[in-house]
């Protein structure tokens, strides 16, 4: 198909009666005619082929626009295609990387709740008689039972073992820093009441992790509350103070 150079929507027609165009009409009046019916006849010609190229040439303009379209449309398409797989590309790389450097990918929680309670690790001798249900002296969960601990457990001879007698009369190894722990204890009657009162929440939550009955762990917290609220505790006698001390130990004696 002929392709358009000019827009013929802006074409004027020549001037058919000049002299330029005298043969063309001198043809057409061989037959009969005037200069003046030629002139008009050949403008009429100009005029329908000027439409048929205005046709032509808005069929151009349409059918370029619709190329230009497609081109911009395919190229559009390629861009994003090649984004896509641009993307893929980097997606595996990450991929690849996070196999490779698992550490270092690995997500922090933002939202990780972080325990404010102190970590409790009382003796073993203390753990085994909580275990068994048997009475345990308050020192080992006082600041200083639990100093003493960290410092037996410091140790290079904790795994030794030491012969000692059971209060069943029998003979049994034990392990040397847990027979330290044991022989180093302080009696419940000699403890500040500084010390009872470190001691005495630590031993119930102990309790509860050595799985005793919820009554018995009730029972020593409301026995401690007794004795914290008890009128000789705040008082200006020592003797009073002393004599409310010891009750802790009687108090075991009588139930043993």
């Amino acid at each position: 198909m002929l392709t358009l150079a000019q827009n013929p929507h802006h074409s004027v027609p020549p001037d058919f009666t000049s002299e330029d165009f005298h043969l063309a009409r001198e043809q057409l009046i061989a037959d009969g005619g005037d200069h003046e019916m030629a002139a008009c006849q050949l403008t009429l010609v100009w005029h329908l082929n000027n439409d048929l190229e205005k046709q032509e040439w808005d069929h151009q303009i349409q059918q370029g626009r619709q190329e230009a379209a497609n081109r911009a449309c395919q190229a559009e398409e390629e861009q994003e295609r090649q984004q896509l797989e641009q993307e893929r590309e980097w997606e595996l790389a990450l991929q690849e990387e996070r196999k490779k450097y698992c550490l270092k990918h690995t997500p922090i929680p933002q939202d990780a709740v972080i325990s404010t309670d102190p970590i409790i690790i009382p003796a073993q001798v203390a753990i085994c008689k909580l275990h068994k249900g048997d009475f345990v002296e308050l020192y080992f969960f006082t600041n200083k039972g639990l100093c003493n601990v960290e410092l037996s457990t410091q140790s290079a001879d904790d795994d030794a073992l030491m012969l000692l007698q059971t209060s069943d009369s029998l003979h049994s190894f034990v392990p040397l820093a847990t027979a330290h722990a044991k022989g180093s204890a302080t009696k419940d009657k000699d403890l500040s009441w500084e010390e009872f009162s470190e001691a005495a929440h630590r031993l119930a939550t102990a309790m509860r992790e050595n799985d005793w009955p919820e009554e018995r762990i009730d029972s020593h917290i409301k026995f401690w509350l007794a004795l914290e609220s008890h009128p000789w505790r705040h008082g200006i006698c020592e003797i009073s103070k002393m004599g409310l001390a010891n009750l802790p130990s009687l108090s075991k004696m009588q139930m043993a």
